[in-house]
């Protein structure tokens, strides 16, 4: 069992732990489950209680949790059980037993039910934050390590697709283009016949979408090869809209922009950032399947030393369970292509060592992506 040390910081919690960090109280007895809730409010914790432990288990099931302070004796069902079923069905929240009547056998027990720390009552308020402390101290760690290893492995996921890309990219271009020779060779040797005609063309029309799918592929690869040059981002983002003027107009779009005046050039591959563009504009006018608006605003980001470009376009709206997925390579939503282009999007962006994020509104049926990019380059 974790012992508190001997002289206890006087140092506030809030300056160690996030106020971010949120707690469960499970004890049957209110005086003191309103006293912990006061001193951990007090800290700037978030604090829920339960007067039970199947009311608490049935809080833990739509809510998370970091950190559980049970009482080990109440009626529905003991302190120890509840450690159980927590370390069982959530495995990352952490408990911590309280009780009056403290023995070495019980704390012996809720140690290995998986209990975190145990602590007798009455205990001073310095001795419940420092042992609040270490255990979210503890978890905050696991917690950061565990996003670190996933991060890494995405990284290295991506690396290992980008390094295929551009080989089998070049193995299928050849391959591709001789069978397209061929068709259009036999399609002029047809005298008309219907029938074989549009089997040569349903040939042509498969050797033009596997042809995309080299350029995504191509693309993906060259996302990781990135080269700055001082760039104004508006310029770019005019120059997107441009060339995307004639589709708008024939699809009944409208355009708008909005640029700060006096914006610093920041260092960007002006290349890949305009293909983002590009990628995130046509996304949404494939989404709007029809007439909309689309609209680009590149302005100074006031919570971060950063470079704030949005596009938004309505007629559309990205659900929260696909915030994420969309990002991911080979994840789509349509019947065809697979679903690099989004994929390219976020590798271009955190190669500049700025954030891409998307997200719906259905108050003004749109979906907006909202890219930071930094106005330093990182060391």
């Amino acid at each position: 069992m974790a012992q508190p040390s001997k002289s206890v910081s006087e140092k506030p919690v809030s300056e160690t732990v996030g106020h971010s960090n949120h707690i469960l109280i499970v004890d049957d007895e209110a005086p003191s489950r309103d006293l912990c809730r006061l001193f951990l409010e007090t800290d700037g914790y978030q604090v829920e209680t339960s007067d039970q432990a199947k009311k608490a288990l049935a809080l833990l099931s739509v809510k998370r949790f970091d950190l559980i302070l049970s009482d080990l004796s109440m009626p529905d069902m003991d302190g120890i059980e509840l450690v159980k079923q927590v370390k069982y069905h959530y495995p990352h929240t952490d408990v911590i037993i309280m009780t009056a009547f403290g023995s070495v056998a019980s704390a012996v027990e809720s140690m290995k039910a998986g209990a975190y720390d145990y602590i007798t009552k009455p205990f001073p308020r310095d001795l419940l934050r420092a042992t609040i402390r270490r255990c979210l101290e503890n978890h905050n760690l696991k917690r950061e390590i565990s996003m670190m290893q996933n991060e890494l492995f995405k990284k290295d996921r991506l690396a290992a697709v980008g390094s295929m890309a551009g080989a089998i990219a070049h193995r299928m271009r050849n391959p591709l283009s001789i069978i397209q020779m061929c068709a259009q060779y036999l399609e002029g040797q047809l005298n008309g016949n219907t029938e074989h005609l549009q089997v040569l063309q349903a040939i042509e029309e498969k050797v033009k979408t596997l042809e995309q799918l080299t350029r995504d592929f191509v693309e993906y690869s060259r996302a990781s090869r990135i080269r700055k040059a001082p760039e104004q981002v508006e310029k770019l983002a005019e120059e997107v809209l441009k060339n995307c003027a004639p589709r708008c107009k024939i699809q009944g779009v409208e355009i708008y922009r909005r640029y700060q005046p006096n914006l610093p050039p920041i260092d960007v591959d002006a290349d890949l950032i305009r293909e983002v563009m590009t990628n995130i504009v046509d996304n949404g006018l494939e989404a709007m399947k029809g007439a909309g608006k689309i609209a680009i605003a590149v302005e100074l980001d006031r919570s971060s030393p950063s470079l704030l470009l949005t596009v938004t376009n309505s007629g559309s709206v990205l659900s929260d369970d696909l915030q994420e997925k969309i990002f991911e390579p080979f994840f789509t939503t349509k019947e065809t292509g697979m679903g690099l282009g989004l994929a390219i999007v976020r590798q271009v962006i955190e190669g500049h060592g700025g954030r891409i994020q998307a997200q719906g509104d259905a108050k003004t049926n749109s979906t907006t992506f909202r890219i930071q990019l930094p106005l330093a380059t990182k060391p």
